[in-house]
C-alpha cells in the first residue's frame, strides 16, 4: 500500500492478533477532514483457509475500527480471486464499487466502502505489464485517462431491412462454375461472389475504440452505444 508522503498513515493491529494465513493490511490514513482506514487484502487462488474463516476475520477487523474509530471512512480494497462479491457484502455490511471486469471476463480487483462517497469509479490498462487493470475511485469531477490508447476498427453494420434485402437476393442468386476450372480457381470465383454481397449489402465501416472499453464492447456494439442517446432523445 502506498500512501502519498504529505499525510500521516500508520498501520492498524487487529486487537485480537493478526492472524498469517490471511494476507491483510489495515492502514489508518489521516487527513484535514477525517480519517480513511484502508484495508489491502490478497485472496490467494489456491486457498489455504476456507473462504468462510476470511470472512469472518473480515467481519470482526471491521467491527473493531468502526468502534476505535466510530466518524473515519472505511475503504477494503484488493485482488479477491474467488472469494464471492455477494459473502463480502453481507458478511461485512460493505458496498461493491466496481462492475467491470478487471482481469478477463472477471472482476477480481475490487474495491468496498461503508459509505458511497465515491461518485466515480474508472477501470483502467495498468501503466506496468499486467493481466491485471487498475481500479480508481474518486469523489471529485471526471478524469481524464492519460494512457488510454485509441484504435480505429472495421466492422459491417446490419438492419433487419438489411436481412430481408439480402435474403431477396441470395434466394434467387445462381453461380455456375465452369466445369473446366480447377478446384482454386471455383473457389475464388465463390469468394469474390460473396465478398462483392457483403460490401454491397453491409458495406464496412470503421469506429473508434479504446482502452478504456470492455474487451465485451465491440466495435459493432460501440456503434449501437454512439446511436442510442440520439434514438432516446427522438423517443423523447
Amino acid at each position: 500500500m502506498h500512501v502519498r508522503n504529505c499525510l500521516k498513515a500508520s498501520i492498524w493491529d487487529y486487537p485480537g492478533g493478526n492472524l498469517p494465513d490471511y494476507e491483510l493490511m489495515w492502514v489508518k490514513v489521516e487527513t484535514a477532514r477525517h480519517d480513511i482506514l484502508v484495508g489491502a487484502l490478497y485472496h490467494p487462488p489456491k486457498l489455504i483457509y476456507q473462504p468462510s474463516a476470511v470472512l469472518d476475520h473480515l467481519e470482526n477487523c471491521i467491527d473493531a475500527l468502526t468502534e476505535e474509530y466510530p466518524r473515519a471512512s472505511l475503504v477494503l480494497a484488493g485482488d479477491f480471486n474467488s472469494l464471492d462479491n455477494d459473502d463480502i457484502i453481507s458478511w461485512c455490511a460493505l458496498n461493491g464499487t466496481v462492475d467491470q471486469p478487471t482481469c478477463g471476463v472477471r472482476i477480481l480487483d475490487r474495491i468496498y466502502v461503508i459509505e458511497l462517497n465515491y461518485t466515480n469509479v474508472k477501470v483502467v490498462k495498468s501503466a506496468v505489464k499486467s493481466d491485471h487493470k487498475v481500479v480508481i475511485v474518486y469523489a471529485s469531477s471526471q478524469l481524464c485517462t492519460l494512457n488510454k490508447c485509441r484504435e480505429r476498427r472495421v466492422f459491417r453494420k446490419w438492419s433487419p431491412m438489411q436481412h430481408a434485402l439480402f435474403f431477396q437476393l441470395v434466394s434467387q442468386l445462381q453461380i455456375e462454375l465452369p466445369a473446366d476450372e480447377d478446384v482454386q480457381s471455383n473457389y475464388d470465383r465463390i469468394y469474390t461472389i460473396m465478398t462483392d454481397l457483403l460490401d454491397l449489402f453491409y458495406p464496412e465501416r470503421e469506429i473508434t475504440v479504446t482502452s478504456a472499453d470492455s474487451h465485451l464492447v465491440t466495435p459493432t456494439v460501440k456503434a449501437m452505444l454512439w446511436r442510442k442517446p440520439a434514438n432516446a432523445c427522438r423517443a423523447n
